[in-house]
């Protein structure tokens, strides 16, 4: 095969309307969408021929976002560090507020429990430091400057180098909120000599986070046959004696939900229920699987947990934001860690920490013209990555670098022969992923099995 001409392909980024080259890996003029993934690994890997690159040309835009936020919207979803939360922003007085209702994030660095579920995080807010390209986009964006926790001691990370970064759409909010440091001397340590189960310091400058303005809350309306695409992190590397920490596991499978809340798979267990999903009490707008006898602990997708016993008060939360008519399914799982021996009589030893989300999406085919949009979010890999779906090609750009130079970009097997609603992916580098939609909401997961990454991002322009 030779190497195929540059194609140039319009696209809308955050409503901006772009014109960039992207390399087709096609055999000789044809067409790229017939390219097979094999093959496409082999010629970019080789050739670097899907890179985009050329210049881009902004045309005038219509507004992405209310004109007018404040605090009688509420975007109710999960973060990456395995969260459930509700954001609250007030573009006028340039404040916000974020609800931790549930979250394995530990209030302090001293310890692993109790962690910031139950507490709200105020603050001051403006748009970005460094400007998205055009006005329409930056009126849409809000860089989290300072954070307040309602309980005086929760850590709520701002980093003024790499800072929260929320970006508004017509009734979804992604983009990352206040991070924090993760670390545990272990049992009997100190900070120069770690003890039993030790877990070293590691920060999170940010989380990464979707959330709706909308969700649905009739369980009848979402069961059905899912596929499930999700990442999870485990600070104990799921091993009380593991030299490995903050190990990423993942899932890429099928399973059906059914309307009675359960979960039934063709083979092997479900990862997204435990004990059936019922709604949250009150008006949280989400679902809950939670045991809180330990008797039906809520799965995993790692190959073990580190808690003892069936002990683990881990859970399950499902929030389903209705976006453009359609569903969009986000699975939260709220890992749970607690050693206590300071009172013999009731010692407590319960480690199940693997906490993560995962997107779900319907079974059925998707086709270039559902994905085709330019959309933005963040992911495991703790950047903000706008990127544009057109055809077979995928490209990813910086949303804060004013050039709007693609830096990265992939290939995608519309065939799905995988199985029906799973996009084939190939990068750049030859490496391969899984790309899942569900309305205006897309989730890629690529990379090697080690260090994987896991983007979820919401359309911004069709």
């Amino acid at each position: 095969m030779k190497q195929s001409n540059f194609r140039r392909t319009a696209f809308a980024l955050a409503g901006v309307s772009l014109t960039i080259a992207l390399s087709a890996c096609g055999g000789g003029d044809g067409d790229p969408g017939g390219t097979t993934p094999q093959a496409a690994a082999q010629q970019c890997a080789t050739n670097g021929t899907c890179t985009p690159s050329g210049p881009t040309v902004n045309q005038p835009v219509a507004a992405i976002c209310p004109s007018v936020l404040d605090f009688n919207t509420t975007y109710t979803g999960g973060s990456g560090a395995g969260e459930f939360v509700k954001i609250q922003l007030d573009s006028t007085k340039g404040t916000y507020r974020i609800q931790f209702l549930e979250s394995p994030v530990p209030q302090t660095t001293a310890d692993i429990y109790p962690t910031r579920a139950g507490v709200t995080v105020t603050g001051t807010m403006s748009h970005p430091t460094r400007p998205l390209p055009t006005e329409a986009q930056n009126n849409c964006a809000y860089e989290l400057k300072t954070a307040t926790a309602s309980d005086g001691k929760s850590q709520a990370l701002i980093d003024p180098a790499n800072p929260p970064i929320l970006f508004v759409g017509n009734g979804v909010a992604g983009g990352g909120i206040p991070g924090a440091t993760i670390k545990y001397n272990g049992l009997g340590g100190t900070d120069a000599v770690p003890g039993f189960g030790a877990i070293p310091a590691t920060t999170f400058a940010m989380y990464p986070v979707l959330a709706f303005a909308e969700t649905e809350t009739d369980f009848s309306k979402v069961a059905g046959s899912y596929n499930v695409l999700g990442y999870h992190l485990i600070p104990s590397g799921g091993d009380p004696v593991s030299t490995d920490h903050f190990v990423p596991t993942v899932a890429n499978k099928v399973e059906t939900i059914n309307a009675d809340g359960t979960c039934t798979v063709a083979s092997g267990n479900c990862v997204t229920t435990g004990k059936a999903w019922k709604l949250r009490a009150g008006t949280d707008g989400a679902f809950e699987s939670f045991d809180s006898s330990g008797l039906k602990p809520y799965p995993f997708f790692f190959t073990q947990t580190f808690a003892a016993g069936n002990q683990t008060l881990a859970k399950g939360v499902l929030i389903v934001g209705k976006l453009e008519g359609k569903l969009v399914p986000l699975l939260v799982r709220v890992g749970y860690a607690r050693v206590d021996f300071s009172d013999l009589t009731n010692i407590i030893l319960s480690v199940d920490d693997e906490s993560g989300i995962a997107l779900l999406s319907p079974t059925t085919a998707t086709t270039a013209t559902a994905l085709k949009g330019g959309y933005i979010g963040s992911g495991s890999d703790f950047r903000y990555v706008a990127s544009s779906l057109h055809d077979n090609v995928g490209a990813w750009l910086d949303p804060q670098d004013p050039s709007l130079t693609p830096i990265g970009g992939f290939q995608m097997d519309l065939t799905q022969a995988t199985r029906p609603g799973v996009v084939t992916t190939v990068d750049n580098s030859g490496q391969t992923g899984a790309l899942i939609t569900t309305g205006p909401v897309y989730a890629h997961l690529f990379g090697n099995a080690a260090s994987p990454t896991f983007r979820v991002s919401a359309v911004a322009n069709r």
